[in-house]
């Protein structure tokens, strides 16, 4: 499915972000994220985690750097990712389960890394036209 480069910021060039929806259990939130290679995990604000009600205190620690140039934490657990078309409200995909970070420094709505989302998703982009690609890599998430 295609989807264009958008300008999240003024005065920022326009870049790969897509629509998503997080859920857990009955719980979901609706936010906007980088696709970004260069991430290891896709990765939210701590808070993402609390309004989503996921219990963190004896999650996994993922330590990491890159985003404040200082030797960050997250914290690891399981949720549903929904990517959303471009309408911002229709489905693009099945529900896939991903393994995402939380971290209480971390400032950007999410970014989509390696681990949850190029793992379950296959990625093109077309960054001289201002498009990207993405495809399920299994077809039990594609919807018709």
């Amino acid at each position: 499915m295609k989807f264009t480069y958008t300008r999240a910021f003024p005065y920022t060039p326009p870049r790969p972000y897509l629509d998503i929806v997080l859920r857990n259990g009955f719980a979901t939130t609706k936010l906007i994220a980088l696709v970004d290679s260069g991430a290891d995990y896709p990765i939210f604000p701590s808070e993402v985690a609390r309004s989503l009600d996921i219990n963190l205190s004896k999650a996994p620690t993922w330590p990491f750097s890159g985003t404040s140039g200082k030797p960050q934490e997250a914290k690891l657990a399981e949720l549903l990712l929904t990517v959303l078309r471009e309408n911002g409200s229709d489905h693009a995909f099945q529900e896939a389960t991903v393994k995402c970070a939380f971290c209480d420094d971390f400032s950007l709505s999410g970014v989509l890394g390696q681990k949850g989302f190029f793992s379950t998703f296959k990625t093109t982009f077309h960054q001289p036209d201002n498009w990207f690609e993405i495809d399920p890599w299994d077809s039990r998430l594609r919807r018709d």
